[in-house]
C-alpha cells in the first residue's frame, strides 16, 4: 500500500520540473563530417567510344587504380582516369623515361611511348589520350553521407552506397520521439544524482535488451583515488552487478541478498542511489540487472536454445549496454568503456581532458577492436 503514493508524487515532481534537455547530437568521426579529400590525377580524353574496349582493359592491367576503386573510370564527357599523378610519374621513371628525359620531350611523349610499349594500344588511340593529358583533382576516398556524394560527383563520377544508419547519425535523427524522450529522462537522472549527492559526476547504465532497466549506478571518487573516475567505478559496479567487481564489493553484506524477488540483481545499485530514483521517478524507470547463469542451461532464443556464451553466462561487462555520463570521459574512462564493450556511450558536459570529442574522439579510432557510439545530450 505505502508504495502507490510513492509512484504517484514521483509522476507529479516530474511533470512540475520539465527536462531542460532538449536536443541529442551525434559525435561522429572526422570522415562523416569533413569534405571527401581530393588527389590529383591524369586523365586523357578518348577520341571514340568503340576505343574503350581495348582501352580501359589494358589500362586495368598496366595501370590499375587502386584505391581509387570507388571512382568510375571513364567520365561522362568521354575522358578517362589514367592514374593518380604520383603513381603515374614513378611508372615513367621505372619504364625508362627519367626526369630529365620526361623534360626534355614532355609528359604527353614519355607517355605515349609508355603506353605503345607496355599496352601495346594502336596509335590513334594513343594519341587521342596524349594531346588532350591534363591533369584534375578527384575524389580520394569514397564517400559515406549523401551530401559527401554530391560535393564529390560534381569533380568525377563516383560509387555511393546510402547507408540510412549513418544519414541518421549525421542528422541526428536517429531516435524517435519516445527514445529520445528515454534518453533524456535517464540523462537527467544523471544529472539530479550528482545535484543531490556532493556534485560529484554521476553514471548510469542501462541495459536496453530487458526494457531499458538500469543496472549500476555510480558517483566518481577521484578525491579518494586517483583512476576512481565515474566511468571506472561504474564498470565496476556493472561487475558486481555480474557477481565481480573490485572496489565496490565490500558494500556487499550477503552476495545472495543483491538478487530481489523480482528475479534482478541490484548489486550493482548503492541503497542510497536505489531509494533516490525510486522516490523520484517511481515506475517511471526500471532498476534490476539481468542475473548470470550458470553456464548449464540456455536462454531460448525464439523457441530455439542458443549456443553462444552470452546465452549461456548472461552479459559481459557492458555488452549490449548503453552508459549515461554527467561528464565526458577521459582517455583512461573512453578506454575502459572499449574494454567492456559498451554499446553507446552518452554524456551532458564536455571536459578539458574530455576522449570523445574535445582532445581525441578515441571512439573513432578504426585501430581499436571494439568501437561504440557518443551522444551529447544539452
Amino acid at each position: 500500500m505505502s508504495n502507490e503514493p510513492e509512484a504517484k508524487r514521483a509522476k507529479i515532481i516530474d511533470r512540475t520540473e520539465p527536462s531542460t534537455l532538449t536536443q541529442i547530437r551525434t559525435i561522429l568521426g572526422d570522415e562523416f563530417t569533413q569534405p571527401i579529400p581530393l588527389v590529383e590525377v591524369y586523365v586523357g580524353r578518348v577520341a571514340e567510344s568503340r576505343h574503350l574496349s581495348q582501352l580501359v582493359p589494358a589500362l586495368a592491367r598496366i595501370l590499375p587504380i587502386g584505391t581509387l576503386y570507388h571512382l568510375k573510370r571513364v567520365n561522362r564527357d568521354g575522358t578517362i582516369i589514367l592514374a593518380p599523378v604520383d603513381q603515374l610519374n614513378e611508372k615513367l621513371s621505372v619504364a625508362g623515361h627519367v626526369k630529365g628525359e620526361a623534360e626534355q620531350n614532355s609528359i604527353e611523349s614519355c607517355l605515349s611511348r609508355f603506353l605503345q610499349n607496355e599496352a601495346n594500344l594502336e596509335r590513334p588511340v594513343v594519341d587521342g589520350l596524349c594531346v588532350q593529358l591534363k591533369v584534375v583533382p578527384v575524389p580520394a576516398t569514397q564517400p559515406l553521407l549523401r551530401w559527401q556524394y554530391e560535393a564529390a560527383n560534381k569533380l568525377w563520377p563516383c560509387k555511393f552506397h546510402p547507408n540510412r544508419h549513418h544519414e541518421a547519425l549525421y542528422s541526428n535523427t536517429l531516435f524517435g520521439l519516445e527514445e529520445a524522450s528515454a534518453h533524456r529522462r535517464l540523462m537527467e537522472l544523471c544529472l539530479r544524482l550528482s545535484e543531490n549527492f556532493e556534485s560529484r559526476p554521476f553514471g548510469v547504465c542501462v541495459n536496453p535488451q530487458i526494457g531499458g532497466r538500469i543496472v549500476a549506478i555510480a558517483s566518481g571518487h577521484s578525491d579518494h583515488h586517483p583512476i576512481w573516475h565515474c566511468p571506472m567505478v561504474l564498470i565496476d559496479m556493472v561487475a558486481v552487478s555480474q557477481n565481480g567487481g573490485i572496489w565496490n564489493r565490500k558494500h556487499l553484506d550477503d552476495e545472495r541478498k543483491c538478487v530481489a524477488t523480482d528475479g534482478y540483481h541490484y548489486g550493482g545499485i548503492d541503497p542510497q542511489f536505489e531509494r533516490f530514483v525510486r522516490e523520484r521517478y517511481g515506475e517511471m524507470v526500471c532498476l534490476g540487472a539481468e542475473p548470470t547463469r550458470t553456464g548449464t542451461t540456455h536462454r531460448p532464443v525464439d523457441g530455439v536454445a542458443a549456443e553462444d556464451n552470452l546465452a549461456k553466462y548472461g552479459p559481459y561487462l557492458c555488452t549490449g549496454y548503453d552508459v549515461y555520463l554527467t561528464h565526458e570521459p577521459c582517455i583512461m574512462c573512453a578506454m575502459a568503456l572499449v574494454h567492456s564493450r559498451a554499446r553507446r556511450v552518452f554524456f551532458h558536459h564536455s571536459t578539458t581532458r574530455g576522449a570523445l570529442g574535445t582532445l581525441v574522439k578515441l571512439h573513432t579510432v578504426k585501430d581499436l577492436n571494439h568501437h561504440y557510439e557518443v551522444f551529447r545530450i544539452v
